[in-house]
């Protein structure tokens, strides 16, 4: 039902920007606003929050936004990011990974903050679908930004931080955090040993540590 909302609100924008922009004051986007904000209300269900994600989706692939329309978007984006649902999160992460591709300012902009934000959610937020979604940022972040924004600096952070959910009793977490691990080696240049090997060290013997403590 949120896809098809999403789907049926782009094809409106589309027609809209067919005929004439009005920019920030174009009639259908301020709708589209009004709607979001009640959507994204704290007090909305799972169901309105899905819609919304929809909406947030159709929006970003219109090419015609403006400045205040992407500040705001990415601000929504951002709000379904902190949230207690990992079926909303997934959808957001989408969203967000789709932001950074396109490069939007806003994003690109706010990258070390939102960097921040994972690092201490990984490191001291008791919410379970937080952590898994600050692991699939950090992975989006280090995939997408290679050529837009380098995260060089936060390696030896993110290594440290993926010391705990690497080691998780879940599968889904244990495999979220390798898959953010190998994106954030992609950061480091193979030729660039002296970055690499100690903290490929470092996580063999947390591993190791670990496996014998269990045994």
């Amino acid at each position: 039902m949120a896809e098809a909302i999403g789907t049926k609100l782009c094809a409106q924008i589309v027609d809209t920007e067919a005929t004439e922009r009005h920019g920030d004051q174009n009639p259908l986007y301020i709708e589209l606003n009004t709607r979001l904000v009640k959507l994204l209300n704290p007090s909305s269900d799972i169901l309105d929050r899905l819609s919304a994600t929809a909406v947030l989706s159709a929006l970003v692939d219109i090419d015609s936004l403006e400045d205040k329309q992407r500040f705001r978007i990415t601000q929504q984006t951002k709000s379904l990011l902190a949230g207690s649902d990992m079926t909303i999160s997934n959808e957001a992460v989408g969203i967000y990974q789709k932001l950074i591709q396109k490069r939007w300012t806003p994003v690109l902009s706010s990258v070390d903050t939102e960097v921040n934000r994972c690092l201490e959610w990984l490191g001291s937020e008791r919410n379970e679908v937080r952590r898994m979604t600050a692991l699939r940022v950090i992975e989006v972040l280090c995939s997408s930004s290679s050529s837009l924004v380098s995260l060089y600096s936060y390696v030896s952070k993110i290594f440290a931080s993926l010391s705990n959910p690497l080691r998780d009793q879940r599968s889904e977490v244990r495999v979220a955090a390798a898959r953010t691990l190998g994106a954030c080696l992609g950061q480091v240049p193979m030729s660039d040993r002296n970055a690499r090997n100690p903290w490929l060290n470092f996580l063999f013997e947390e591993q190791k540590r670990n496996y014998q403590m269990n045994s």
